[in-house]
């Protein structure tokens, strides 16, 4: 899945004498879920991310990245709790831009019954808010596991999105 760092130590945790966990996160991942998503070739190409740790077993990670590496992927490694901080900024922050977009868009129209929003939209909202219809209920999970990160970018878009908003107020081209 797309949280490593709490998922990966408490698995560690709890795994029986001679179980092994490999913390892998592919990124191949569509708005649409489950097995009728998915293809032969979804992960070619694809970066798979394995999460070791220092207590991952040698062997176990080999299995792991040459079972990935046959599935199409590029395989890296990294730390789970950076992957984390990275992911939460790549992939959560977006998702979560996008779902507040919708929501905006709601009030407007709920604000302003007559404007027929979707019917003026390019494919710019579309291209913006496709992720908004992936699974509110992966991404509630994904959301409450990797909180500290997620609240730490949003902060940082809502920085960014109060500047351009400032810049746009004043005229400031």
């Amino acid at each position: 899945g797309s949280v490593k760092g709490e998922l990966v130590e408490r698995s560690e945790e709890y795994m029986p004498a001679g179980v092994h966990f490999v913390g892998a996160h592919p990124i191949a991942g569509k708005e649409k879920t489950g097995a009728a998503a998915g293809s032969e070739d979804l992960f070619s190409g694809r970066r798979c991310i394995l999460t070791p740790t220092s207590r991952t077993n040698a062997e176990a990670l080999e299995r792991m990245q040459c079972l990935w590496q046959a599935a199409g992927a590029v395989v890296l490694t990294m730390d789970p709790h950076l992957h984390d901080k990275i992911l939460g900024a790549v992939s959560h922050l977006p998702h979560a831009a996008a779902f507040a977009l919708m929501n905006a868009l709601i009030d407007i129209r709920s604000e302003v019954p007559a404007l027929d929003l979707a019917g003026h939209s390019g494919g710019g909202l579309r291209d913006t808010t496709r992720i908004a219809a992936s699974s509110p209920e992966m991404w509630r999970d994904i959301f409450l596991w990797n909180r500290e990160n997620v609240v730490a970018w949003i902060r940082a878009y809502e920085r960014s999105l109060g500047e351009l908003r400032q810049l746009i107020q004043t005229g400031d081209a």
